[in-house]
């Protein structure tokens, strides 16, 4: 069965990578299959036809993204909720299915918000709405390095917020019954303990996750205990092996009687196992029957069904049939994060089990019980660390070293107590109708200690650290050096894993002295990563709170570049578009000193809070003050004391023409960064001249109107402008007179939110652009593709 699986992942795989690498790949397999014939020609042919069936499954389910042009305005939309609705912090978040916009029928999903305060009635699942609502396209960074979740793999095409909600009936069906279940749970919940212990208890018993506030997920994140946060496979399994456990304990209990009646036919495991599974059915439908938990569900069902046969040693069977019906479910699975972490953490844990002496349990003291336990504990944790920390560094750029220990303590507690005492609990109260939970002062002590002690443990130095991205070679050979310990015992067989852990660890350290300008894509916001020739890494500005720009692309970013400490730290002015990101980088990331331009706003009162908090450096910059080495230069241009915009437009206006106008110079490059300055300062600063004069101008307040005046462009008359903008934005930024400005002046134009990221880089005066687009694989049309696809393995 392992053949035929991996067969049939070939073909998954080569079906998906094909137009990207296809001499590579077509190279490979015709050696692949000689050599396997010439070994064993059935077993060659065998793999070559379900190679091919996973081929043509894959090609005949595939179905791409529908395109969907969306209004531009606000409109009139109609659907039913799909889903539980679920509140944070006032806002009610929903799922809408079968969605007509002004009347047009819609392929796919909607994602709604809407001020839980202005409801008559919270909706439920299967209630039919009218809706008035801006909608948007999911916001998806495009930056290299940094993994972006495309709400499009759940079907979801747009997102908005409503204006207003009305009612106007309802959908049955079974579906819809079990989602009002547990949202009814949700509530019962919520009244019956504290919001954290509430959250976590949501998020493992009904499957609602909206809940949990980003500090615990943090903390969990970082001590390894992520998984923990969502019904996965780890519940599913320690719930079965208890329920498995307890049940054939109270059968042994039974009368010889009775007991020799009910083994007439069947084995006390036997009894437990077809005990247990309707349990595990319950569980998976209240907790919402998602994707990753349907997914658990099948990987204990097959080895359960193995067990109940009597084919114990069987694992790496059943794990192969589980991931065959899977992926025959949803071969796009194969891709998933989850399924990846899934697989590769069971397959590492049974590889270790397989290999480790057999004991003669009879023969042991309690003592060296104990001892055996916490061996096999602490080996399974560590194997599934070890198995898939690449693509936890890869697509949370951490690796948890507290794991293991985390694991072996909290694991057991979450799953072992929490767990099956708060399913016991939700079911009594649903069961019952009560309104709030049995035994929830119990539940809430250790719900509420766990989580503490998750903390503490988080707050331990180095208890997981960020790293760089791997490349996908190195990846590669991680795992072919892991294979060759698990086969073979030769004494120098951990060589080959330490060579490639010690080329990965020196890979951000190998670097020349050329400077590196990265504008990030953080949506309607500006973000901007400087890499300066001698090591130094300056970030001016961090990108809007309200998509988390900080946690989601500014502190991903810098951490897959193997950067952990800023330099320097400039905030152009204190709006939220620019300082929202920065709350996070001042929690996560070390911060040398900070650069001011002198202007308070009461709304940014969290970020300068922060910077007293932890006692950060920061200096009032104005006009003439500079910072050089021999490599490079850095000017403030603006503002200077005295200068006061006066604008007819406003307070906001007079704090934009406030920015810090900085340049960059290294070598004969420069490049210009005017924050969100207005036509009144630009203005003001034209006297300065060919202290303007740079290659390149990250454009003003995103492509304003307002700014970008005529005679501002011709003073600074750069070759390349690149706008940082939000697709889609509510300000109708970049301005089409604004860009038509540039243009006029045959200046190169780029664009964040059509172009993604827009990396510079420099070296003795001459200068590269290249894009997001450029650091992802491209389909090949030519030879030239496919050695630029190639490249990117290294990359």
């Amino acid at each position: 069965m392992l053949a035929v699986t991996l067969s049939f992942i070939c073909g998954i795989a080569i079906h998906r990578f094909l137009p990207l690498f296809p001499l590579s790949i077509l190279t490979l397999a015709a050696i692949s299959f000689l050599l396997i014939y010439r070994i064993n020609r059935k077993r060659a042919l065998i793999i070559m036809a379900f190679l091919a069936f996973g081929f043509i499954y894959t090609w005949l389910r595939s179905e791409p993204y529908p395109e969907t042009d969306l209004p531009d305005r606000g409109s009139s939309l109609t659907g039913m909720i799909n889903d539980v609705p679920e509140i944070k912090d006032g806002t009610l978040s929903l799922t809408v299915d079968r969605v007509s916009i002004n009347g047009m029928r819609l392929d796919g999903r909607v994602m709604l918000f809407a001020d839980a305060q202005e409801m008559n009635r919270i909706p439920e699942s299967g209630d039919i709405i009218t809706a008035f609502v801006r909608l948007k396209r999911p916001l998806i960074f495009k930056n290299p390095g940094v993994y972006t979740y495309d709400p499009r793999r759940r079907g979801i095409l747009a997102s908005g917020s409503v204006s207003f909600l009305r009612i106007t009936g309802s959908a049955g069906g079974l579906r819809n019954a079990i989602n009002n279940e547990r949202q009814r749970l949700g509530w019962i919940i919520d009244r019956s303990l504290s919001p954290r212990s509430a959250s976590l208890i949501k998020a493992i018993i009904p499957g609602l996750k909206r809940g949990i506030d980003k500090g615990v997920r943090d903390d969990f994140s970082r001590t390894g205990l992520a998984h923990l946060l969502s019904i996965s496979g780890t519940h599913f399994g320690l719930l079965a092996f208890l329920l498995f456990k307890v049940v054939r304990m109270i059968i042994r209990l039974f009368p010889l009687r009775i007991l020799n009646r009910l083994t007439l036919y069947v084995t006390p495991s036997q009894i437990s196992i077809l005990l247990t599974m309707p349990v595990l059915l319950l569980y998976a439908g209240i907790s919402g029957a998602s994707i990753p938990t349907i997914r658990s569900l099948i990987m204990i069902s097959i080895y359960m069904t193995a067990l109940f046969m009597g084919r114990r040693d069987q694992w790496l069977n059943s794990l192969s049939i589980a991931a065959f019906i899977i992926l025959l479910w949803n071969p796009s699975a194969l891709f998933e994060i989850s399924f990846l972490l899934s697989f590769l953490a069971v397959l590492s844990i049974g590889l270790v089990l397989e290999r480790m002496a057999p004991v003669r349990e009879e023969a042991e003291t309690r003592r060296e019980g104990i001892i055996r336990y916490l061996k096999t504990a602490s080996l399974i944790t560590l194997s599934a660390v070890l198995g898939t920390a690449p693509f936890i560094i890869l697509y949370f750029k951490q690796f948890p070293i507290i794991s293991p220990v985390t694991n072996l303590l909290i694991t057991p507690i979450v799953c072992f107590v929490i767990l099956p005492l708060g399913f016991v609990s939700c079911f009594t109260a649903l069961i019952l109708g009560l309104s709030s939970l049995p035994f929830n002062h119990l539940i809430d002590s250790i719900t509420g200690f766990t989580i503490k002690l998750v903390g503490l443990f988080a707050d331990i130095p180095f208890a997981g650290v960020h790293l760089h991205n791997p490349s996908h070679l190195l990846i590669v050979l991680y795992y072919l050096s892991i294979i060759l310990i698990v086969m073979h015992n030769h004494r120098l067989r951990f060589l080959p894993l330490g060579m490639v852990i010690f080329l990965f660890l020196i890979r951000p350290h190998i670097h020349g002295h050329e400077m590196r300008i990265t504008i990030l894509d953080v949506g309607q916001g500006d973000s901007s990563v400087i890499e300066l020739p001698d090591g130094r890494v300056m970030l001016i500005d961090g990108g809007p709170q309200g998509s988390d720009a900080g946690r989601r692309v500014v502190a991903p970013y810098l951490w897959s570049r193997g950067i952990g400490e800023i330099d320097i730290l400039v905030l152009s002015h204190p709006h939220y578009d620019h300082y929202g990101g920065l709350l996070y980088i001042l929690d996560n990331l070390d911060v040398g000193e900070v650069w001011l331009n002198g202007r308070f706003v009461e709304d940014a009162l969290p970020f300068f809070e922060k910077l007293v908090e932890k006692s950060i450096p920061y200096r009032i910059l104005r006009r003439g003050d500079s910072f050089s080495t021999g490599d490079y230069m850095i000017i403030i241009l603006h503002p200077y004391d005295g200068f006061y915009a006066d604008s007819e437009r406003g307070g906001f206006s007079d704090e934009n023409n406030d920015s810090l106008v900085l340049k960059i110079q290294a070598g004969d490059f420069s490049m210009l960064f005017p924050g969100d300055i207005e036509s009144e300062a630009e203005r003001d600063i034209l006297h300065l001249g060919r202290w303007l004069r740079s290659d390149i101008i990250k454009v003003p307040h995103h492509g304003g109107k307002i700014s970008s005046t005529p005679g501002f462009i011709a003073s600074v008359d750069p070759d390349v402008a690149i706008i940082s903008v939000g697709e889609g934005n509510t300000f109708n930024h970049p301005h089409r007179e604004a860009i038509e400005r540039y243009l006029r002046r045959g200046v190169r134009l780029y664009r964040t939110d059509r172009d993604g990221a827009v990396i510079i880089t420099t070296k003795d005066g001459e200068y590269s652009i290249k894009t997001y687009r450029d650091y992802q694989f491209k389909e090949v049309s030519n030879i030239y593709d496919e050695i630029h696809n190639l490249k990117l393995l290294y990359h």
